[in-house]
């Protein structure tokens, strides 16, 4: 006998499948679905190899967004133009945080940023993988007077500008052929080479005889050094540098008296000194004194008998010196009849 199906069973069967599918995409899918994005494209002129869908979109550093599609031309570039057109979402969340919130339509605000330098740039995510991201960073002068354009599949273009990374290539290919045309096989044999000429000149060597050599010298550096403590313990050298040190500390003294004498005698010449002003005027007295006596000697030079008559008076009147000198014998220190 058969068993009956359960219609009811079946129906909550198709029911709870149906609810776990709907949580399910909700769950996986609410990010896709209910997310603010928006989508703007790039064209490169460049390599984009490395660069994948889902590699990040940064914006002054700070992940904003993810590479969506990667086309090889768009629908309005020439034939002649040649381009990689990168298309890629950002998330407007991430960007309002990174701009804190200064966002209210992002097509005027993108546009902005536009004029003000903004643009789309390939950069390494790791040299070492090779994988790119897009950055996206004030790297152009202003520009008012340029305008959003769509750059194909009904996409804002966001201009872009070249990264470099090719003139990086280069120069890391470059790189690897020059180290590729260096003949490591030579260096290594003439180091061999060079090794096995030490290795032979070594046991040319008298190691035997120098390490005696060696064994010697060391020996007498170290009865040098035993004599030399000896020496500096010795009591006669102990007392002769007592003696030196006190003799240092007397000899400090004497420079110190020294000093001392000589800022007193700087204190007795100086001009504003009593000492040198007395010392001043008997100079001068002494100098007047001899012009004196200069004066007298040639004057006795002139008339020596002056030293026997005496010096004859200039202010003696005339006639009284006349007779006096005729009664005297014209002596002015004396009568003839005194001497």
């Amino acid at each position: 006998m058969k068993n009956k199906v359960n219609p009811l069973a079946i129906g909550m069967f198709v029911l709870v499948a149906v609810a776990i599918a709907i949580v399910t995409v909700m769950v996986f899918g609410a990010a896709k679905f209910f997310s603010d994005t928006e989508e703007v494209v790039s064209l490169f002129s460049e390599s984009v190899n490395g660069l994948d869908v889902g590699a990040p979109v940064k914006y002054k550093g700070v992940l904003i967004g993810k590479v969506s599609a990667i086309r090889i031309s768009a629908e309005n570039q020439s034939e002649q133009e040649n381009s990689v057109a990168i298309v890629y979402s950002i998330d407007m969340d991430m960007l309002r945080r990174k701009t804190r919130g200064r966002i209210i339509n992002f097509y005027d605000w993108l546009e902005s940023q536009v004029k003000d330098g903004l643009r789309a740039k390939l950069n390494y995510q790791s040299i070492v993988t090779g994988m790119l991201y897009i950055e996206l960073d004030y790297l152009a002068e202003k520009d008012e007077d340029i305008e959003l354009k769509y750059g194909g599949f009904r996409y804002v273009e966001v201009p872009s500008a070249k990264s470099g990374l090719a003139e990086l290539g280069k120069a890391v290919e470059k790189a690897v052929m020059n180290i590729s045309q260096i003949d490591f096989r030579g260096i290594a044999s003439n180091a061999n080479s060079a090794l096995l000429k030490i290795n032979a000149k070594l046991e040319e060597l008298d190691v035997k005889g120098m390490s005696a050599k060696l064994a010697a010298t060391l020996a007498n550096a170290d009865e040098l050094l035993k004599n030399s403590n000896a020496l500096v313990t010795d009591p006669n050298v102990a007392k002769s540098l007592r003696d030196l040190d006190a003799f240092l500390v007397e000899g400090s003294n004497a420079l110190t008296d020294i000093r001392a004498a000589v800022g007193k005698f700087d204190g007795l010449i100086s001009p504003q000194s009593p000492f040198r002003f007395e010392l001043a005027l008997l100079f001068r007295n002494l100098n007047e004194s001899m012009s004196s006596i200069s004066n007298f000697m040639e004057y006795l030079q002139r008339n020596p008998s002056s030293l026997l008559t005496g010096k004859a008076n200039s202010e003696r009147p005339r006639d009284s010196a006349r007779g006096t000198g005729a009664r005297e014998g014209g002596s002015p220190f004396g009568t003839s009849q005194e001497r």
